[in-house]
């Protein structure tokens, strides 16, 4: 599966229907070496294979191989990330110092090319309890790193204008957006300077994880504006002019404007979001560097000998199984929530789940196709698989990631060629008729979501089949709120 332009029971699709009956649907809205191992890790890693047992000499230059390829591929997965987060601030700048259809559509465009790098780069996440702590790396965990730029469902009435049947928890009429002081609750911020630093300390104000400000997320929002499709068909449709600046011309959806200010903070707030943006992928690159000391890199490297290859299946296991298949998928699945869908204001969704699951298949394969059409890596956990003398769970591993790639290709081609996107997928079929579709098609469209979940459930019994055979006992992936 190119980059895309354990036996737990799946919920029936009857209960799924019966559970979505109970719950209020909306649209898209709301809601350096460094020592090498502390205590903490020491704790953290119990697998035979890594905490006593002497390696023999093949199996640590597979263990070296492993690493290094490991660490290669996410320098160059950041590296396109920032790269491609720098054309999309240079289109986003371009579309707010002039605001026409042709540079919006240029904006979306570099927005859609961004993502495609970045959702590869997740499986580098679930990282925390076996990094090193270090006050000298300028960045502690890339769990702790990655919120900023990638959190969602976000509360989008913080941000901006939304529709008159908007429900969130944030319910004022003040936003970021259209006032120069906001409440949260108790809280009372001032928000008439627009900047980056003012977007960071604003994300998840007032203890609400919904509160989210910064990133990708936001950056889509401002650029589609809300999705009030619903699961009928069409993304968010934002209109030029709530970008134009001219007399007259400033809007915020259907409703005109005085004066041009709320548009002028409107272009200010995108512009912060994308500065944000590159200067948190600028410093997440500048940790994966070959040269890199007190880095996590460098953590990761002098890891190799202690809980490195057990950090690198539960990143595996935790990615299929607890964030993509659970909160990202069967959330939605389950309710036919197109609240919890990944990219709901743009309907790109189909894109970042398959990106994701490409993210993990290129560990497997040791090998990311950069931007550019260069091969990173070259040595993944199925050549050390085959090389310790594992080769029945290789094959196993090889088989479930095509059982994967072929389940996520056909929601790409329908969300891309057919243009049917995750929103409509996702649909109950009592959803899908008040939008006109028949039971037979979605009962057809629900079961490629099914499909993809189930491949990522197998998935997952797989790395833990294949964990065990090489002395990982407990692997314990994150399994995500519906497994």
């Amino acid at each position: 599966m190119n980059p895309i332009t354990t036996s737990r029971k799946l919920l029936p699709t009857t209960v799924a229907a019966a559970l979505a009956g109970v719950l209020l649907m909306t649209g898209c809205t709301k809601k350096s070496e460094e020592t090498p191992a502390t205590d903490t890790q020491a704790q953290t890693d119990t697998a035979g294979a890594e905490s006593g047992n002497k390696r023999s000499a093949v199996e640590q230059a597979s263990i070296d191989r492993l690493v290094i390829s490991y660490a290669d591929m996410a320098h160059a997965a950041y590296k396109d990330s920032l790269d491609t987060a720098k054309m999309l601030q240079t289109a986003i700048n371009t579309f707010v110092d002039a605001p026409t259809e042709a540079n919006l559509d240029a904006a979306k465009a570099a927005y859609k090319a961004a993502r495609t790098p970045y959702s590869q780069t997740e499986i580098f996440r679930f990282d925390q309890g076996f990094v090193g702590k270090s006050d000298k790396r300028a960045i502690s965990s890339t769990d702790d790193w990655e919120g900023q730029l990638n959190a969602w469902p976000l509360d989008e009435a913080l941000i901006d204008y939304v529709s008159d049947d908007y429900q969130g928890e944030y319910n004022s009429k003040d936003n970021i957006i259209n006032s120069e002081s906001i409440s949260v609750g108790s809280l009372q911020k001032d928000t008439s300077n627009i900047t980056p630093e003012l977007l960071a300390d604003l994300s998840e104000v007032g203890g609400s994880e919904a509160n989210v400000t910064t990133g990708y997320h936001a950056i889509e929002f401002l650029l589609w504006g809300q999705d009030t499709n619903g699961v009928g068909a069409g993304a968010g449709n934002r209109p030029v002019s709530d970008y134009q600046t001219g007399a007259g011309e400033c809007t915020s959806g259907s409703t005109s404007n005085e004066d041009a200010k709320v548009c002028t903070r409107r272009g200010a707030y995108l512009k912060a979001a994308a500065q944000l943006l590159v200067d948190d992928l600028s410093a997440m690159e500048a940790q994966w560097r070959a040269d890199s000391t007190d880095s996590l890199r460098s953590d990761f490297l002098a890891r190799k000998d202690d809980n490195a290859l057990r950090q690198i299946m539960y990143q595996m296991g935790s990615l299929a199984l607890g964030e993509l298949a659970s909160e990202r998928m069967q959330v939605a699945f389950v309710t036919g929530s197109t609240e919890d869908e990944h990219e709901c204001f743009s309907d790109l969704t189909h894109l970042s789940y398959a990106n994701n699951a490409r993210g993990i298949q290129n560990i497997f394969e040791g090998n990311y196709e950069t931007v550019s059409g260069d091969n990173v890596g070259g040595y993944g956990l199925q050549k050390y698989l085959v090389d310790t003398n594992h080769k029945d769970a290789a094959d196993k591993l090889a088989a479930d990631f095509q059982q994967v790639s072929n389940a996520f290709n056909t929601i790409v081609v329908q969300g891309e060629e057919q243009g049917v996107k995750v929103d409509q997928m996702i649909a109950t079929v009592g959803q899908a008729d008040k939008v006109g579709v028949a039971a037979e098609e979605q009962t057809k469209r629900r079961g490629y979501i099914e499909a993809a979940i189930s491949s990522l459930q197998n998935l997952t019994s797989g790395i833990e089949n294949a964990a065990n055979a090489i002395g990982i006992d407990n692997l314990d992936a994150d399994t995500g709120s519906q497994f």
